[in-house]
């Protein structure tokens, strides 16, 4: 399968002053599954010179988007992009979300880690499979995907209240859960322990996606290892972003995740 791409911007949307939604034309149709991610190159010249990592939003037509939260100076260049700017990609990577998932499977999403699984919980959807979404952030203006992901019935959670739940996502999580449930979730890394232990509690399958700092995306530069619970290190982008939660030890990463 073709891994290099070439790209042209078609919009760019500034949902708030710290996400963007970018959209790009990628006429080679690259086949994902939902939960994998493309690296893009965030500038015409050696700096900064990495790719970045972003999930797959979806892609419709041969148009993929991309939810970018604007934190460093890899994606305030992206921030930058204008309509008709070509864009190098690579990709897709990682194994993605599994394909045959059971009915009743929670999917909770904790900020910009709506970005993983939005078009695995389409995917659901598209074959009538049930399932209940749990979207939640610090704040309101957080939920930036609010519109796109109303048609799901997302049961939300906010830190200060100011939408849904007042509260964590994982209040929401706790009471929802049971054996028979599987869980997929992505969000930081403190939100992600928390639902390993959750579910580890309660019995329950549950896979997290999860996010760390790139610089190839297919497993040579060894730059996003983490430990499983073994001690043994395992790469985010070439054995996940998706792992089994009973595989995935928390300990250094949840203590170094902001």
């Amino acid at each position: 399968m073709k891994l290099t791409h070439n790209g042209i911007v078609t919009s760019l949307e500034r949902m708030t002053p710290d996400y963007v939604l970018l959209s790009v034309m990628i006429d080679s149709r690259p086949v994902f599954r939902p939960g994998q991610f493309m690296m893009m190159q965030v500038s015409d010249s050696y700096d900064p010179l990495l790719l970045r990592p972003f999930s797959i939003l979806d892609a419709d037509k041969g148009v993929y988007r991309f939810l970018i939260k604007v934190v460093g100076r890899g994606t305030k260049a992206i921030a930058d992009f204008k309509y008709g700017k070509s864009v190098f990609l690579t990709g897709p990577f990682g194994n993605g979300f599994p394909s045959d998932v059971k009915s009743g499977s929670l999917v909770a999403a904790g900020g910009v880690g709506i970005a993983s699984v939005f078009a695995f919980v389409q995917m659901l959807h598209s074959k009538g499979i049930s399932y209940e979404l749990l979207y939640g952030a610090r704040t309101e203006d957080e939920l930036v995907l609010l519109d796109l992901v109303r048609p799901y019935n997302p049961l939300l959670s906010t830190d200060d209240g100011s939408k849904g739940h007042h509260g964590k996502l994982t209040d929401i999580l706790k009471r929802k859960v049971k054996h028979n449930n599987t869980v997929f979730a992505c969000g930081p890394m403190p939100m992600l322990a928390v639902v390993k232990d959750i579910t580890m509690k309660n019995h329950a399958e549950c896979y997290l996606s999860l996010e760390a700092r790139m610089a190839c995306g297919f497993g040579v530069c060894l730059g996003c290892t983490i430990f499983d619970t073994k001690g043994n290190t395992k790469r985010v982008c070439k054995d996940g972003p998706v792992f089994k939660a009973g595989e995935v030890s928390f300990g250094k990463q949840a203590a170094k995740a902001h």
